[in-house]
């Protein structure tokens, strides 16, 4: 890894192996080499020289004060293996201080906001009056916010098909760029893939549809870009009258839990169902499926009319 990668310390060989291990895992690891080269600037100020002491590491979390404690936990996380991963391999790095304690889960984890049916039809109608009037801009957003909702897509990997990975004879889109490296193929709606056809079809989109190029694009002949596709979902969640903030990322929360609760409503055995849905969601394993299902009203209402259909018939019997 070169300097320009953001490590010129005297660790840098060390950090630049421990990202390396971390890709070569699947990570994509973006943010924590940015993470760990601020650490890297911070090691060149406070310890130019070996070791790295105890010092030095108290100063750097002094530097951290002004974070919120999920932001601090992500600093940590990825500094405090970082550095363990250097002594072990022969970095002369004093005893350091006990890793800072967590945050309680509740501030670790951001509450995803579940978006009810009504509450996505609302934003889609608000995402095709976006601005301005007729421009590819409102059907974009229209049919990338649909696609999320549909299919649980994480918005990178939206943002990264190109359409050549649509089979609208067999109705399946593939997923090339999955975290983790991961690929997986999802069959589609007809309605879904008809939307896509149509957006293909714009007479305002500015790229062809040759195999390799981007499926959503922006008037500037270009792939679009994440930050463009969340403002423009912020602004139509609030001419939808949707109150509060509502994330990109949400939308696949509200499709996996929708999804359950659909099987709860039509009596379906979802712990069955779940591996599947797992696999359609792109998880490495069920565990990472079930942190979207966290007790939620939508799930604990199906549940309950569940329980009660159930055991309507013990009522009469125990009376």
């Amino acid at each position: 890894m070169s300097r320009r990668d953001g490590f010129s310390s005297w660790l840098a060989p060390h950090f630049a192996r421990f990202v390396a291990i971390k890709r070569a895992c699947g990570a994509q690891y973006q943010s924590g080499t940015r993470i760990l080269g601020a650490f890297d600037r911070h090691v060149c100020e406070q310890a130019p020289r070996p070791p790295l002491g105890r010092r030095a590491l108290l100063t750097y979390l002094d530097t951290l004060g002004h974070l919120c404690d999920r932001s601090r936990e992500n600093v940590v996380t990825v500094v405090w293996p970082a550095v363990a991963f250097a002594a072990r391999h022969g970095a002369r790095v004093g005893p350091c201080p006990a890793r800072p304690s967590r945050p309680p889960i509740s501030l670790r984890l951001r509450q995803p906001r579940i978006l009810s049916v009504a509450e996505i039809r609302a934003v889609l109608n608000a995402s095709r009056e976006l601005p301005p009037a007729g421009g590819l801009r409102a059907a974009t957003c229209a049919t990338l916010f649909g696609l999320l909702w549909a299919t649980g897509l994480r918005i990178g990997e939206a943002l990264a098909l190109h359409v050549g990975d649509l089979d609208r004879a067999d109705r399946v889109l593939t997923v090339r760029r999955g975290k983790f490296g991961k690929s997986r193929v999802l069959p589609l709606r007809a309605s879904t893939v008809a939307a896509i056809e149509r957006y293909l079809r714009n007479p305002k989109r500015p790229m062809g549809t040759a195999p390799d190029a981007p499926i959503f694009v922006s008037l500037r002949q270009r792939r679009l870009s994440h930050p463009a596709a969340a403002g423009s979902f912020g602004q139509a969640c609030s001419a939808a009258g949707i109150v509060g903030r509502v994330r990109l990322h949400d939308l696949r929360h509200s499709f996996a839990v929708q999804r359950v609760a659909t099987w709860y409503a039509t009596r379906r055995d979802f712990q069955v169902l779940l591996p599947a849905l797992s696999t359609y969601l792109g998880h490495v394993s069920v565990e990472n499926t079930r942190t979207y299902l966290r007790a939620n009203g939508l799930l604990l209402e199906q549940a309950c009319k569940l329980f009660e259909t159930s055991t309507a018939g013990l009522d009469e019997v125990l009376s």
